[in-house]
């Protein structure tokens, strides 16, 4: 049995036997026989409104106030866990803090499923706003991006806006995760996906895939097709083409002339 489904489905291996060698002994028969399976523990109600209060992301306005806030957050979630086994683990949590980081994915996902479809909503929005926060420490960041993972393998996804997620994922260096939230992008919104997409694969060392979104993009985009993106592709005579043209239109134009020198310098000249 997955451990993370025994403690966010409160299902606990074995029977209670007594402590000492009689309860072992006794014990041991009834192990092998129908104490050998799972068995279910009673939920346990989860107070909603200090969930509520604790996930709350508004007038963080120092990188202190947001490790207060992830803090308090992942004790929470296990204070109010509907799971007896990570409801037990939370008075410790809050004196070792690295268990409440340990569990902070499980404690969200017991939680989460005892939400309705607004708190669930009001919960999603909080998230974002400490997503785009400018003060939020990196490792917060990183902490929220791996939970948006987890959530995702349990079929259980978070709506949230994967604009924001991919621009996350390319700011702090995650570019597989970069790349699959564009991808996502990329299938509602191609032209402002496409870019990203290009220089994520550049980064991944991935030259043919984007390669090849640049031929769909000359293909089914030309009108948005960007100069900036041969030179992403380090196609230094098309870029430079390309801006000459730009340039033949607006002859005063200084980014035109930095464009050219920058691509005159690539090719050495």
């Amino acid at each position: 049995v997955d451990l993370l489904d025994l403690l966010v489905g409160g299902r606990v291996v074995g029977g209670g036997g007594g402590g000492g060698r009689h309860g072992h002994k006794a014990s041991r028969s009834r192990v092998d026989s129908k104490h050998s399976a799972p068995r279910k523990e009673h939920k346990l109600r989860v107070n909603q409104e200090n969930l509520r209060h604790a996930w709350n992301a508004t007038k963080r306005h120092r990188r202190e106030d947001w490790f207060a806030w992830i803090r308090e957050f992942s004790i929470k979630l296990l204070q109010e866990s509907p799971s007896p086994t990570l409801r037990a683990c939370w008075g410790l949590a809050r004196k070792y803090r690295p268990l409440a980081r340990e569990l902070f994915n499980a404690g969200f996902v017991s939680c989460w499923i005892d939400l309705d479809d607004s708190l669930q909503d009001q919960l999603i929005h909080h998230l974002e706003l400490a997503l785009q926060a400018t003060n939020i420490p990196p490792e917060i960041v990183q902490l929220l991006l791996n939970l948006v993972e987890f959530m995702e393998h349990q079929d259980k996804p978070l709506l949230m806006n994967v604009r924001i997620l991919g621009n996350l994922a390319e700011r702090f260096h995650a570019y597989a995760k970069a790349l699959h939230y564009r991808e996502l992008e990329f299938q509602t919104s191609p032209t402002t996906a496409i870019e990203q997409l290009i220089s994520i694969n550049n980064h991944l060392q991935e030259p043919q895939s984007a390669e090849g979104l640049l031929k769909y993009a000359r293909r089914h985009h030309a009108r948005e097709l960007k100069t900036s993106w041969y030179e992403k592709l380090e196609h230094w005579n098309e870029a430079l083409e390309e801006y000459e043209l730009k340039q033949l239109q607006d002859p005063q134009s200084i980014a035109c002339m930095l464009a050219r020198a920058r691509c005159l310098h690539a090719l050495g000249e």
